[in-house]
């Protein structure tokens, strides 16, 4: 039978939900706040130094914390890489509780002579932030709290601000999300038009996702698809199928000028296998390589050395045109349109809504006049009123995009330029 430590400062290895129920049996109900370590870094530590090492360091954390809650409450190994800490709210203060776990996480361990710090992210839940008053709705509470901190990248988060039904939609869309590549996603198409003349010369491919006959727009599910690591599979798709179908259109037309647009967050370009994956497309499709446009956000903006920008210099020299979305939300991308090889540069909408006067034309000419000097074609995104067109012509936009020129359509209802 499992009952408190004896010695203040003691580990107790993993419980079972019975066992913790019988080792809190002596507080009353409703008095249970919980604390979940997650120990990050001793997997990085394992990765070093070795398994057996890693396992150390995750021992001596844990046992870090039963020394510091000592008689204050419980210490426990939970599932994998967590640890758990139960106290009892009417005998200790649970606030001070998480600050003295927090300030002793923030120092190192020892093993075998050697100081390691270990990453930790902290879930807390106090009494009334979980469904019920039993332990294991505290232990779930607090379980859910860490894992927000984890994938947030936060130190701490609490229980009350997290909504456990909102984490189970979103393992449900997951899980919706994985049965639906290649079945229930479809491309929409935006047109790309030149400044010049106002004609389409290539459309911007957008992801749609039909549940029970509503189309779902990406807000709704790439999150969840960046998370799950979905987002690969399904970019693999979607780039195929966009190929596919603009081989389709320059048989049609009997002109291979015409390009499309694919998004690509860096989740996707740190997949090895994506250029040769592209390639086979293209020569399938019989699809020239100038006819693809790579579009990457500028809140994915890639470091020179990284893997990402490999895959990026790879599809540079295959012959794909690479751009830059949203551009002008930050400030990183001026650099980014020197270091990589960039030919595209599309300026964000909420720029382009204001471009009529004030900051946004000054940052916009700059932008554009920069993407001149770099013979960079430059895109207007988001246009939505004539009266700005001679204004984008004037600053010397190239081509631009928006609901003034066509909104997103299936790819059956676009006539493509001489189709």
């Amino acid at each position: 039978m499992v009952t408190r430590p004896e010695t203040p400062g003691s580990l107790l290895s993993a419980l079972s939900d019975a066992d913790v129920s019988r080792v809190v049996g002596d507080m009353a109900p409703g008095s249970v706040a919980a604390v979940a370590v997650k120990m990050e870094a001793s997997d990085r530590i394992a990765a070093a130094f070795g398994r057996a090492t890693g396992l150390a360091a995750r021992q001596a954390t844990l046992q870090a914390l039963a020394e510091l809650i000592g008689e204050q409450g419980i210490v426990f190994a939970g599932a994998a890489d967590l640890g758990v800490v139960l106290v009892d709210v009417d005998l200790v203060d649970p606030q001070r509780i998480v600050a003295d776990v927090s300030r002793r996480l923030a120092s190192t361990v020892s093993v075998d002579g050697v100081d390691f710090f270990v990453q930790t992210h902290i879930g807390v839940s106090l009494p009334g932030d979980a469904s019920g008053t039993d332990v294991r709705d505290v232990l779930q509470a607090a379980i859910a709290a860490v894992h927000h901190a984890a994938t947030s990248g936060s130190h701490l988060a609490w229980a009350a601000d997290i909504s456990i039904s909102d984490l189970r939609e979103e393992i449900e869309l997951a899980a919706e999300l994985a049965n639906a590549v290649g079945e229930a996603f479809t491309l929409h198409y935006q047109p790309i038009v030149r400044m010049d003349t106002l004609e389409a010369v290539g459309y911007e491919s957008l992801l749609r996702w039909t549940v029970d006959d509503r189309v779902r727009l990406p807000g709704e599910f790439l999150d969840a698809a960046e998370e799950t690591s979905l987002i690969v599979p399904i970019g693999r798709w979607g780039v195929v199928e966009a190929i596919r179908q603009l081989g389709t259109w320059h048989r049609r037309v009997g002109d291979d000028a015409l390009f499309v647009s694919v998004n690509f967050s860096s989740q996707q370009l740190v997949d090895h296998a994506l250029t040769g994956h592209i390639a086979d497309a293209l020569a399938r499709a019989e699809v020239p390589a100038r006819a693809l446009w790579i579009e990457v956000t500028e809140r994915d903006l890639i470091t020179s050395d990284s893997p990402a920008a490999q895959t990026i210099r790879e599809l540079a020299d295959l012959g794909c045109v690479i751009a830059v979305d949203d551009l002008g939300t930050g400030y990183a991308a001026l650099r980014y349109m020197v270091d990589q090889p960039v030919s595209v540069a599309k300026i964000d909408r909420s720029l382009i809504q204001g471009v009529d006067g004030g900051v946004s034309r000054s940052i916009v000419e700059t932008v554009c006049r920069l993407a001149d000097d770099l013979g960079i074609r430059s895109v207007a995104e988001g246009v939505e009123d004539a009266a700005v067109v001679d204004v984008l012509r004037e600053i010397g936009f190239t081509h631009a995009q928006g609901y003034l020129f066509g909104r997103p359509q299936p790819a059956d209802d676009i006539v493509p330029p001489g189709g």
